[in-house]
């Protein structure tokens, strides 16, 4: 096979993962719109599964995707970035606090705080990578 043929498949193959990681995209964000809707408990455990199915899919999409632009994996993981990442997350927790202060009823602020604490746990993650990325080796 020439190289013209070899760079066309590539191209066609990027392509088609690309359209599929937006169609993953789509179906998740269409899950997670009918999750709080269902009530089922056998259903809702069902969409969990294609929720986590459908993020393992992006994932090695996305991995196949850089190998074919020829991009390395750790480029993602910018000190920029993840800085970026950390101040949205924080963005997201101070969102929430204010949410918490506006609900009335305690379900919904037990909820809203369980958020917040997964939100601190992430910018903790997100911290200690930094700190990874940041050291030579």
């Amino acid at each position: 096979m020439d190289i013209d043929s070899l760079l066309k498949r590539k191209q066609d193959l990027y392509t088609l993962l690309k359209s599929q990681h937006e169609a993953e995209v789509n179906e998740m964000n269409h899950y997670m719109s009918v999750l709080s809707r269902l009530n089922n408990g056998i259903i809702k455990n069902y969409v969990h599964k294609l929720l986590d199915d459908g993020l393992r899919h992006i994932e090695y999409i996305s991995t196949m995707m850089t190998t074919i632009e020829g991009a390395s994996s750790s480029l993602n993981l910018t000190k920029q970035g993840i800085i970026k990442s950390i101040d949205e997350e924080k963005e997201s927790r101070d969102l929430l606090l204010k949410c918490v202060a506006l609900a009335d009823d305690v379900e919904t602020k037990s909820l809203l705080k369980s958020i917040i604490v997964d939100e601190e746990h992430h910018i903790k993650i997100l911290e200690h990578i930094e700190e990874l990325v940041s050291k030579p080796g």
